[in-house]
């Protein structure tokens, strides 16, 4: 057994007004926020802001609706979004503002969903576009991007009045959602491929002149446009210009980064204090300013060079570290990702990435795929939500070389904690990407706090599962109950029939433990858990799973519930405000709340789960379709739903081994919402046509290509989806030149299809009964 030790004697986080104090803003229903040097406000009190990018440029506007509300079931309660000018000025002149490019639809979307704002208005944005979304047409002008030139700016000038008037009456003061407005991007820090150039790859166009001054002569001509948010936003890693004043520094975290060639592990998951010292060079004082991410990975896209795969694991990790280390803005890049629009003279991709798809590997994919970095998000954005009052101030204290691992160090235990007045956090971390880090056993963590000395566990030790990362409690007070320590996970918390209840979690590989201080809990009512009683503390050992709860008794008479999941629960587990009040949801389906509805989509299943709490009655709920059933199981009400199974018709047929001619039966019926096509097969490109239109294209990476069907469902009707597999070459290409280039392939080509799968999704939606 290893015991590792910290005593937690140094002062308190300094929380002073910083820099941003001045940027605070109410709008008309008495809604603010604001700032101090270390985080944000919401209405007066601390919080950790989930945000979520999603260009909705590059999705169908018919859906936006849905995928908002996905996000916003998903954790995200703020959006960012780019603004690509190419996308919307692609001919000098012509503005497109209709359709998927139709801004102002979307910012009333956010609004009507309470969903606040963050727009990314460039000019240049980069977001692999072409040209980093700056138009061709620019560069044939006689002036110098990225620079206070006199014609660049009066472009400039005319994007930001069109976006103004996109965007009129939405700021957050107006009563609208848009809080936040970002000019530029890693403006003095990098380029985009100059896409427009055409004549060699690799060739990019300037990273920016002029530093704080373009800024600031941007700032002025958007602000005379009419686009005055409550602050501005600047990306400020790479030593990148940032403004003095009314600006929040955001930064980057990605680990799989095809731009760094044979890339070794990454040190985003190594515990630092990045308040005092960011992970790389910036031009700010750190101290004034939270510490706030706008990029942090959700994903990657993949490159026809680099094909990472990145892990749902590897996503919550670095959301795990990120948050130790003092961030107290989270924003994932990307969290939603889609499709690249088709131009009018050709695709808006950047070079070698794919002309269609940026699906990004992200939580929420194109076509609305839900991958599994969502579940693992949305139960650490519950964790926020709920006690982001309570972390936010809390400052990150550091073991003695926890900030010097190196990423290849595969002995040392990688572990820090957040604290204030002796109460506070634990995180454990045992995630490191391109390599694996052993089970840990016998591991014992002692703190020596203000408040008296915690372990973890309070008696023995634990074992930490290789890819597990951990946030456990101590000295916190929850609802009344002082919690000495936990070996469960802080999920959320909400209020049934009048009483509190505290939602935990239970890691595979950690014994589940909450110890209770007697100098606020009297006795604990257990069914199955069992409970020993120590002279200054209750040590309570769960039964996990939803349908056990315990009853802690406050000294003061007073009763709390408290409830562990099981880890498989907890990535089922979702929060609403539904029918009156807030309700946890745990279903095996994908959930999300409209207009007093709970919509239930199942992918593949025709039967699932829906479990909720608090109870209704029995007989409360209806179902737009299928047979329900209902069952009492703890505190939850689960209804057992049940439609008509269906098998999409399909028939395929290969004229070649490298092409599947696919037609489907779109005769699908009312209760099936959308049908993907899941497609195996080993090759080094494939794509999708319809009617000799590129619908979408995959770069192969190890996994299955997705494609949803629902946005072309009509257009599938009685015609044939053409899959092309471009083959991966296993061999010698020999090249040379005479007069053209002349290349031989000694080798094999592997193109094939293993499966193309049709799987449908079913979609049911609760409602309450009336009588």
């Amino acid at each position: 057994m290893t015991t590792y030790s910290l005593k937690l004697d140094g002062p308190n986080k300094e929380i002073k007004p910083g820099k941003l104090a001045g940027n605070k803003g109410s709008n008309p229903k008495g809604e603010s926020f604001g700032f101090t040097n270390f985080y944000m406000l919401r209405n007066d009190q601390p919080i950790i802001p989930v945000v979520g990018e999603f260009h909705f440029s590059r999705f169908s506007y018919l859906h936006w609706e849905e995928e908002l509300l996905k996000m916003k079931a998903g954790g995200v309660n703020v959006i960012a979004t780019y603004i690509f000018w190419n996308y919307h000025e692609e001919e000098e002149g012509i503005f497109n503002w209709s359709e998927n490019r139709n801004l102002r639809h979307f910012v009333d979307l956010c609004a009507k969903h309470e969903l606040p704002l963050v727009l990314r208005i460039g000019p240049f944005c980069h977001g692999e576009v072409r040209n980093g979304g700056i138009p061709d047409w620019v560069f044939d002008k006689p002036l110098e991007i990225r620079s206070n030139d006199e014609l660049y700016l009066f472009y400039a000038k005319r994007l930001y009045r069109q976006i103004a008037k996109q965007v009129k009456g939405s700021l957050f003061a107006e009563g609208g959602p848009v809080i936040a407005v970002q000019l530029e991007n890693e403006y003095m820090h990098c380029g985009a491929p100059l896409d427009s150039w055409a004549y060699k790859a690799g060739v990019f166009m300037s990273s920016g002149k002029g530093g704080n001054s373009h800024l600031a002569e941007l700032r002025r001509i958007a602000e005379e446009a009419g686009i005055t948010p409550m602050f501005f936003t600047a990306t400020a890693w790479g030593g990148a210009a940032v403004p003095e004043t009314d600006t929040l520094p955001m930064l980057a975290g990605y680990a799989y980064t095809p731009w760094i060639p044979n890339q070794p592990p990454s040190g985003e998951y190594i515990y630092r204090d990045l308040h005092v010292k960011p992970s790389e060079e910036v031009n700010y004082d750190t101290l004034d300013y939270p510490v706030a991410y706008c990029e942090m990975a959700g994903g990657m896209q993949v490159s026809y060079t680099a094909r990472p795969n990145v892990s749902a694991e590897s996503v919550e990790a670095m959301t795990l570290v990120k948050l130790a280390s003092g961030s107290n803005l989270l924003g994932y890049y990307m969290y939603h990702g889609g499709s690249n629009p088709v131009g009018k003279h050709g695709f808006l991709n950047e070079y070698g990435l794919p002309k269609i798809t940026y699906d990004y590997q992200s939580p929420l994919g194109e076509f609305g795929r839900v991958g599994k970095s969502y579940d693992r998000i949305r139960s650490l954005s519950l964790f926020m939500d709920a006690f982001g009052s309570v972390l936010a101030p809390m400052g990150t204290v550091l073991p003695e070389g926890q900030s010097a691992i190196h990423p290849e160090d595969t002995e040392s235990l990688r572990w820090c904690v957040r604290q204030k007045d002796g109460s506070g956090f634990l995180f454990l971390n045992n995630f490191q990407d391109h390599l694996e880090l052993p089970d840990r056993e016998g591991v014992r963590i002692e703190l020596d706090t203000a408040q008296g000395k915690v372990a973890f566990p309070h008696a023995g030790h634990l074992t930490l599962k290789r890819d597990v990362s951990a946030v456990l409690p101590f000295n916190i007070e929850l609802e009344g109950a002082l919690i000495v320590s936990a070996t469960v996970q802080p999920l959320t918390k909400l209020n049934m029939d009048g009483q509190p209840v505290l939602v935990f979690y239970a890691h595979p590989s950690l014994a589940a433990e909450l110890v209770f201080s007697r100098t606020s809990v009297a006795s604990v009512e257990l069914d199955a858990s069992q409970a020993v009683e120590e002279a200054n503390a209750i040590v309570v050992t769960p039964q996990v799973g939803k349908e056990h709860a315990f009853t802690v008794v406050l000294t003061n008479g007073q009763k709390v519930s408290v409830l562990v999941l099981t880890r498989e629960e907890t990535l089922q587990t979702y929060k609403f405000r539904l029918w009156g009040e807030d309700r946890l949801v745990i279903s095996d389906s994908r959930l999300y709340a409209k207009d007093e509805r709970l919509v239930a989509t199942s992918e593949g299943k025709a039967s699932w789960s829906v479990s909720i709490a608090p109870a209704l009655p029995e007989k409360a709920l209806l179902a737009s379709m299928g047979a329900v059933q209902a069952k009492r199981e703890g505190l939850f009400q689960t209804y057992l739903i049940e439609v008509p199974a269906y098998e999409p018709a399909l028939t395929v047929s290969k004229p070649l081994e490298r092409s599947a001619l696919v037609e489907l039966d779109t005769n699908w019926p009312n209760h099936v919402s959308d049908v993907f096509l899941k497609v195996a097969y080993d090759g080094d490109v494939a794509a999708a046509y319809l009617d000799n239109q590129l619908l979408t294209d995959h770069i192969h990476y190890g996994e299955a290509w997705p494609i949803g069907l629902k946005q072309f469902k009509d257009d599938l009707e009685h015609k044939q989806l053409h899959l092309s597999i471009t083959p991966l070459r296993k061999g010698t290409v020999h090249t040379f030149v005479n007069q053209a280039l002349v290349e031989r392939f000694e080798g094999v080509e592997i193109a094939v299809f293993h499966a193309i799968e049709p799987i449908p999704y079913y979609t049911v939606a609760l409602y309450q009964a009336f009588n």
